[in-house]
């Protein structure tokens, strides 16, 4: 089988999805490619997202949320990346001859809908990279669509997607999340870790400040945002605190971890739902982030420290904390450490 994945570098989690789709396809004996080729028509885009996060925050999560709810932009958007696709990708399309086109983000799976309507023997499957599902994911000419929780295929089929498209099978994560092989960072204490600084947004230094008070190891991880971690290692900060940049082996520190503090990336929730560490939820990017934040903390996934952190990072130290324990055992229910390899072991059976 020709497998084609086709991602978007808006937030890191659609690439990190696709790069563990592509690594379980070689697996499974098939042809992979990645499509790229999509990057350049949504610089804008891209550049629109960032700076409305930066800069209109508020702003663009209500517009998140309106859109979603009304579907006032949903044709019209979907027109603008379907002429894309067909400008695009008739070549791309030529030169690798996929049977299936896997998208994990929603405007590639919006312009390959271009193609699925000019080839009909071409297959194309959305996969979901967060918990939140935007109607923008709505694409009639898809086959099938891979999800993580239930919530999420009552929002598909609210938008008119067949029930029989839809497979709950996890958010595809690196397969070095299930090698318990790896060896364990020596510490005596298990750190609290806190991530998302790679985007370099929300209060990261604040809460960084706030988490230096409590006598515990602890580990700031910048990602590959070298401004930010260039700028908190100028700062003074006590002996118990570390600052790090990009972190090869994430799956081995979060498996060591004490604690996980940061915001609700769809990714970073199904890697620490692998790795069965507590999880406390201090900041989101507005619209897909506040749903993908709900849905953890109502799932027993994760607890919110936008308020009072300092106490509840005390409580989940503990390890006969009952909250610690709930998390930890809602973790091990609700894990698919192995969604990728189910995905591309049940693909040809999707359609």
């Amino acid at each position: 089988m020709r497998v084609l994945i086709a991602s978007l570098p808006i937030g890191t989690g659609h690439d990190i999805a696709a790069q563990a789709l592509a690594e379980a396809a070689f697996h499974q004996g098939w042809q992979v490619e990645f499509s790229n080729h999509l990057v350049g028509p949504a610089r804008t885009e891209t550049w629109l997202y960032f700076m409305g996060l930066r800069y209109m925050a508020a702003a663009y999560g209500r517009a998140f949320r309106w859109e979603d709810r009304t579907g006032f932009n949903w044709a019209r958007h979907r027109r603008h990346w379907e002429a894309i696709g067909e400008r695009t990708l008739p070549d791309i399309y030529r030169e690798y001859r996929p049977d299936v086109v896997i998208a994990t983000h929603p405007f590639a799976l919006n312009a390959w809908g271009a193609m699925r309507k000019r080839h009909p023997s071409l297959r194309i499957v959305g996969v979901l990279t967060d918990l939140s599902v935007h109607r923008y994911w709505y694409e009639p000419y898809a086959d099938a669509y891979t999800v993580w929780l239930p919530e999420q295929i009552q929002d598909l089929t609210r938008f008119g997607v067949s029930p029989s498209k839809i497979h709950a099978l996890g958010i595809p994560i690196r397969e070095s999340f299930q090698d318990s092989s790896l060896p364990l960072p020596v510490y005596d204490r298990g750190p609290i870790i806190l991530l998302g600084g790679g985007l370099g947004m929300g209060p990261y230094s604040r809460i960084l400040r706030e988490l230096s008070r409590v006598e515990w190891p602890l580990v700031a991880v910048c990602g590959h945002n070298e401004k930010l971690r260039w700028k908190l290692s100028e700062e003074r900060w006590p002996e118990h605190v570390t600052i790090a940049g990009y972190i090869e082996n994430m799956p081995v520190f979060l498996r060591h971890a004490q604690l996980v503090v940061g915001k609700p990336g769809g990714v970073t929730a199904a890697e620490v739902a692998q790795s069965g560490v507590p999880w406390i939820l201090t900041h989101w990017i507005p619209g897909q982030e506040e749903i993908n934040r709900d849905r953890l903390v109502g799932h027993e996934l994760a607890v919110r420290g936008d308020t009072h952190l300092q106490p509840r990072v005390v409580d989940l130290l503990n390890n006969y904390a009952p909250a610690r324990i709930t998390m930890i055992e809602s973790q091990g229910h609700w894990a698919r450490p192995l969604a990728a390899r189910h995905i591309m072991e049940v693909l040809p059976s999707l359609f």
